[in-house]
């Protein structure tokens, strides 16, 4: 039998006084099955050699959603646009993460926060807020779910076009943080009409990762959703 390729998920990290936590829902698991892989959570290991031996042993990874990256990671203050950054443990976690499969190829699929933590890693910066900064704005988040939804113009010179043979996908939308300033590692294959970037890939095209804003696990039935999965599965695929 063929080994299915193992997929390596960053989980929300949280600490309560009754209980520290780690959280994934279960959309990104399932989504990862389906597209033909074995999902496998990261914790948040506290020995950076021990988290580097466990990512070896992976085959692709998924930086997913989640909280508010703080702002110090681009050199800003948090308050009062990001009052609430996520929990600095998921943070260090997440940029070790990061540097060590940009720096081997790891093929990598960044969703929302995970598309936000790629461009600042690499030496980019954020939207706090998108009704405060931006103006003429689409809503790009209702409540706190995907009721949002919007039009994500694509490069035709784009892997996302090759994928989704499209130059005009509709997408869900729920984030209130944006990229503002794209590394030069990067170029910006995805926008909406009010200028708010939705996807970035590597100049590099030696490079395997595709990040996108929206959620592609919550897509699962279409082009923008399941088609990004299968491309990581047959990306890690030895």
């Amino acid at each position: 039998m063929k080994s299915k390729p193992l997929i390596g998920l960053t989980p929300s990290y949280y600490d309560h006084k009754e209980m520290d936590r780690s959280i994934l829902g279960k959309s990104y698991t399932d989504s990862i099955q389906l597209a033909g892989g074995l999902p496998v959570l990261i914790p948040p290991i506290i020995n950076k050699d021990d988290l580097a031996q466990l990512i070896q042993r992976l085959d692709g990874i998924v930086l997913t959603g989640g909280d508010d990256l703080d702002p110090k990671y681009y050199e800003e203050d948090s308050e009062p646009l990001t009052p609430k950054p996520f929990h600095p443990r998921r943070g260090e976690h997440d940029q070790q993460i990061f540097e060590y499969v940009w720096k081997h190829k790891v093929p990598t699929l960044a969703i929302c926060l995970g598309m936000q933590e790629v461009n600042v890693f690499l030496g980019g910066s954020l939207y706090q807020d998108i009704p405060a900064q931006v103006e003429n704005h689409l809503v790009h988040k209702i409540g706190e779910w995907f009721e949002a939804r919007h039009a994500v113009n694509l490069d035709q010179d784009s892997l996302l076009y090759q994928l989704t043979k499209n130059n005009i996908v509709e997408t869900n939308s729920a984030h209130h943080q944006a990229v503002r300033l794209v590394p030069d590692q990067l170029k910006i294959v995805g926008q909406t009409n009010d200028g708010i970037i939705e996807a970035l890939e590597p100049k590099d095209s030696s490079i395997p990762l595709l990040a996108v804003q929206w959620h592609p696990e919550s897509e699962i039935n279409d082009l923008v959703g399941i088609e990004l999965f299968r491309w990581l599965i047959h990306r890690s695929e030895h």
